[in-house]
C-alpha cells in the first residue's frame, strides 16, 4: 500500500530559479514524483552562497537535474498564471525550496500546505542567521520542519533535527548545513508520503517563547570566526 500510496500523491518543490537550498534538496529527492516550480530568473552561481561558503558548497546544478523532475517557470509568486497552475493540479503536499514570502492563498491549494525546513531551533531561533547564533551561544545546530504560514518562521511544527554540521571553520559550517538539511527532506518527505497524520499532528510553536534574531552582519562574524581554530579561517 505504502508504494502505492507515494507514487499517486502528487508533490511540489517551490524555488527561486536556481537556488541552491533548492538544488541541493532535488539532489536528494529523485526517488520522488516531484514537480519543481521555478520562480523568476536568476543565475546559477549566487554571489551571496559563494562568499558565504567560499566557494564549498556547490548543489548540483539545475540543469542536470532536469531529467528527473518535471520543472515549470513563472515570473512571480504573484502571478495569476502561477496561482491557476496550482488550484488545478490538486498537490497533496508542497516544499518550500527557497523563495520569497508565499502568500497563505497559494499554501491553501495544497491538501496539507507546505513543509519548511528552517535550520534554526524554533520558536527560540527564527531569522535568516539562526544558525550562526546557535553556533555563537555554543548550542546544537537543529533543523526545524514546520508548516508554513504567512508569518515567518512560525508555522506548527512537525519534527526537528540535530545536524552534523562541519566545525572545522565557518565556511566549511556554513557548507555543510543545507546537504545536511536535504536528508531531512527526505526523512520528513517519506514519513508524509506513507503517513499523512504524521503531518496533521505538527504542534503550534509556543509564541511566548518565539525570539527573531536579526542578520549577524559583519561585526557577529568576527565573533564566530574565533570559535574555529584561527588556521582553518
Amino acid at each position: 500500500m505504502g508504494h502505492h500510496l507515494i507514487s499517486i500523491r502528487k508533490v511540489a518543490l517551490i524555488m527561486n530559479e536556481n537556488n541552491y537550498a533548492g538544488r541541493e534538496y532535488l539532489s536528494k529527492l529523485k526517488d520522488f514524483n516531484i514537480d519543481v516550480i521555478c520562480i523568476g530568473s536568476f543565475p546559477e552561481l549566487s554571489e551571496i552562497e559563494e562568499e558565504r561558503c567560499k566557494g564549498l558548497w556547490k548543489p548540483i546544478p539545475q540543469s542536470n537535474l532536469e531529467p528527473f523532475f518535471d520543472f515549470y517557470y513563472f515570473d512571480s509568486l504573484k502571478s495569476e498564471t502561477l496561482q491557476k497552475f496550482i488550484s488545478n493540479k490538486n498537490y497533496f503536499l508542497g516544499i518550500q525550496g527557497g523563495t520569497a514570502i508565499i502568500d497563505e492563498k497559494l499554501i491553501d491549494f495544497f491538501q496539507l500546505g507546505i513543509i519548511n525546513f528552517h535550520p534554526g531551533d524554533l520558536p527560540n531561533y527564527r531569522g535568516c542567521s539562526a544558525p550562526e547564533w546557535q553556533l555563537l551561544a555554543r548550542k546544537d545546530i537543529i533543523c526545524t520542519a514546520h508548516r508554513l504560514t504567512n508569518d515567518i518562521d512560525a508555522g506548527p511544527i512537525i519534527s526537528k533535527k540535530h545536524l552534523n554540521v562541519n566545525l572545522d571553520s565557518y565556511h566549511e559550517f556554513r557548507s555543510s548545513i543545507y546537504p545536511e538539511i536535504a536528508i531531512f527532506v527526505h526523512e520528513i518527505l517519506s514519513k508524509s508520503l506513507s503517513d499523512e497524520q504524521f503531518i496533521l499532528n505538527s504542534i503550534p510553536q509556543d509564541e511566548t517563547k518565539a525570539k527573531y534574531w536579526p542578520y549577524h552582519g559583519k561585526e557577529n562574524l568576527k565573533n564566530i570566526y574565533q570559535i574555529f581554530n584561527p588556521k582553518n579561517i
